[in-house]
């Protein structure tokens, strides 16, 4: 339980996309997302953006439990992906997700695109092909080409775990309220292939880099929501 519960609040969004420009991605961004299950607050996750040079970024995640969910956690999770851009693409490298206080839990991915391989630290081996995302790297695939409105789609995403195969579509543009006012988004929806009852939403700012002001993790029993606080490095 302790570990779902951190994986849910690290994840924030599994989709690919083919418009046809691609942006630039800032040296440096920090995201702030305020997180809640039926409008209890439970913690923050902290996303952050830095470039190394030779298009090459690192992208660090924080989650900072609050209340029971302390309690239940009763750790820091900590998410790290090293990717490179290339032709406008993410291509993942490196991924790690782990709790502080028991490093013997990690789930760590390995990309080797000479290859065409990603390796797990749980012996499993997949062929990977340019799409495949790790949850940290994918957030930035929006902010690199833009969607579109009716836009649908397939991604496979390893998450240090497997490799799964996600269905996503483009829903249609909707006013949010955000940390700037009420501004203007687009709506996406991802569902898990062979599972109907979970999906993810999310509402893209459509005027600051396409970035997730607002994430709904659906699940039977509960949703979980991520609303952006902070947004620094745009």
């Amino acid at each position: 339980m302790k570990y779902k519960l951190s994986a849910l609040l690290l994840i924030s969004g599994l989709f690919l996309n083919t418009a046809l420009f691609a942006a630039t991605l800032p040296k440096n961004l920090n995201l702030v997302y305020r997180v809640k299950i039926a409008g209890m607050n439970i913690g923050t996750l902290d996303r952050e953006l830095n470039a190394e040079g030779k298009g090459i970024y690192t992208v660090t995640s924080e989650t900072n439990a609050t209340g029971i969910a302390a309690i239940l956690l009763n750790d820091t999770y900590r998410e790290k992906s090293r990717f490179k851009v290339k032709d406008g693409m993410i291509f993942p490298l490196n991924y790690r997700r782990s709790p502080d206080k028991k490093p013997e839990k990690a789930r760590i991915a390995s990309f080797d695109w000479n290859k065409k391989k990603v390796t797990l630290n749980n012996d499993r081996v997949y062929d990977i092909s340019p799409g495949v995302q790790d949850p940290a790297s994918f957030l930035f695939f929006w902010m690199l080409t833009p969607p579109r409105k009716g836009q649908t789609g397939k991604i496979s995403l390893v998450d240090g775990k497997r490799m799964s195969q996600y269905e996503f579509k483009i829903i249609d543009h909707e006013k949010v309220e955000s940390l700037w006012g009420k501004i203007n988004t687009l709506r996406i929806e991802r569902q898990k292939e062979g599972s109907p009852d979970k999906i993810l939403r999310m509402w893209l700012a459509t005027d600051y880099s396409y970035i997730p002001v607002v994430i709904e993790n659906i699940r039977p029993k509960y949703t979980m929501t991520f609303r952006l606080e902070k947004a620094n490095g745009l």
